[in-house]
């Protein structure tokens, strides 16, 4: 059988002598491959490629910086688009009643408050900001609230600390024990705006008790006083809905004066919705 010589190449022109390294360029056949070269049409595109991505990177970062400093009436401004309401076809009026209604713990300040003084049982007094409370002077609270439906009140005394006080230009005076002043349900929800000891309304039942005291510079967690408002006897009732009440706020053990005003820091008898 002939082989055809043509197909085979020789690999090994000279044979491997004694003491030759058989994978030297002497002992074996091999080609070396020519560098490749790299056209100078590409390189140049691949750099004009990255410049300008690297200027739209930077532009782009530009821009949406200024676009913080763009004036607010652009029409292509985000903030300038007109916004959706989220209760269509719904009055703004109705819409803050409602809020109103959601927002919790509401405060309700006293309608209007009266001196009844059991010393002088004919002299009459007249709606005042000023509370005097001692073991022959109450004090007659007439509330008008509107809840939601289902809503509980408690009644509780506003202190503020002593900062907040001369911040706000407050004060109290008091003598004697300050942390059981009675809370009274009284038989008048429509409570006269001119009150005597003798025309004063009939006690029905004792509420609960209230503490006016600051609050602890330090909260103290076996603190019995914190949260009394809250724990039997309570100054709690039902409030939902359109409600009136009438309270007398007594103390048989101490001597307490402020002026009960409308603005902050509260310093009053207030009521308070937990709805």
């Amino acid at each position: 059988m002939e082989l055809n010589q043509e197909y085979y190449l020789p690999l090994l022109p000279n044979a491997v002598g004694d003491g030759e390294d058989p994978e030297s360029p002497d002992s074996l056949l091999y080609e070396k491959l020519p560098d490749k070269q790299i056209s100078s049409t590409t390189s140049w595109l691949t750099i004009t490629v990255s410049l300008i991505s690297i200027f739209i990177a930077v532009s782009l970062h530009f821009s949406s910086i200024s676009m913080s400093f763009e004036d607010a009436s652009h029409p292509r401004f985000v903030a300038s688009l007109r916004k959706v309401s989220p209760y269509p076809n719904v009055g703004d009026d109705t819409i803050d009643d409602a809020m109103g209604l959601k927002s919790a713990p509401k405060m309700w300040f006293p309608w209007y408050i009266v001196r009844a003084n059991a010393a002088e049982p004919d002299r009459k007094y007249t709606t005042s900001s000023s509370v005097t409370l001692s073991p022959s002077d109450s004090m007659f609270y007439r509330f008008t609230m509107k809840n939601p439906a289902n809503s509980t009140c408690y009644v509780t005394a506003a202190v503020p600390n002593a900062a907040k006080q001369l911040a706000g230009n407050k004060n109290y005076v008091s003598e004697g024990d300050v942390s059981a002043i009675e809370i009274w349900n009284v038989s008048y929800t429509d409570l006269p705006t001119e009150l005597s000891w003798n025309t004063r309304p009939p006690r029905q039942s004792l509420l609960g008790t209230v503490n006016f005291a600051p609050p602890p510079d330090v909260y103290d967690p076996d603190d019995e006083r914190d949260g009394m408002e809250l724990r039997p006897p309570t100054p709690l009732f039902e409030c939902g809905g359109n409600s009136r009440i009438a309270i007398e706020v007594a103390c048989s053990d101490c001597r307490l004066s402020f002026e009960q005003v409308f603005s902050d820091p509260p310093l009053a008898f207030d009521v308070w919705v937990l709805a």
